[in-house]
């Protein structure tokens, strides 16, 4: 698997969540029946989730829009291998919540799912969500969107 960025899905009903949100990988690997190994290859766009819980709870809820590439400014992501991009990053159950609500305003918006919007719209999409503006100027540009069927 040289070259590819592995990302690892992993689910148990009620304590652990990791999926991916969108992007199609160009290869899958299923370890066992909670487990799977989703492989992109590199400049490929993606959403990844991953939550976790106890008895108490939520315990930690994260969900990052991410870009494979192997070389360039990388970080490292838990249960992502080797570092990747982020464009952008939401942490708690507040922030998640709110991304994924504008995320959904976005794909009805799109004929194609997130992986087709360029980075910097990524970059946007995260500092007008921190910044707490509306979501209304969070979807994407008319003339973007005449643009790229264009093209």
């Amino acid at each position: 698997m040289t070259g590819l960025t592995v990302i690892q899905c992993h689910f148990v009903r009620g304590v652990l969540n990791h999926r991916l949100r969108f992007g199609q990988p160009d290869k899958t690997v299923t370890l066992d029946k909670y487990r799977k190994l989703a492989c992109f290859k590199p400049n490929q766009t993606l959403g990844y989730i991953r939550w976790r819980a106890n008895e108490y709870g939520t315990q930690d809820w994260r969900f990052f829009i991410l870009k494979t590439q192997m070389t360039g400014l990388l970080t490292r992501v838990p249960g992502v291998s080797p570092a990747v991009k982020v464009l952008a990053a939401f942490n708690g159950s507040q922030a998640v919540k709110r991304a994924l609500n504008a995320f959904d305003d976005v794909e009805e918006t799109l004929s194609a799912s997130g992986e087709t919007l360029p980075d910097a719209y990524w970059i946007s999409f995260q500092n007008d969500l921190s910044t707490r503006q509306s979501l209304s100027g969070l979807l994407p540009h008319s003339s973007y969107l005449e643009a790229r069927d264009v093209v």
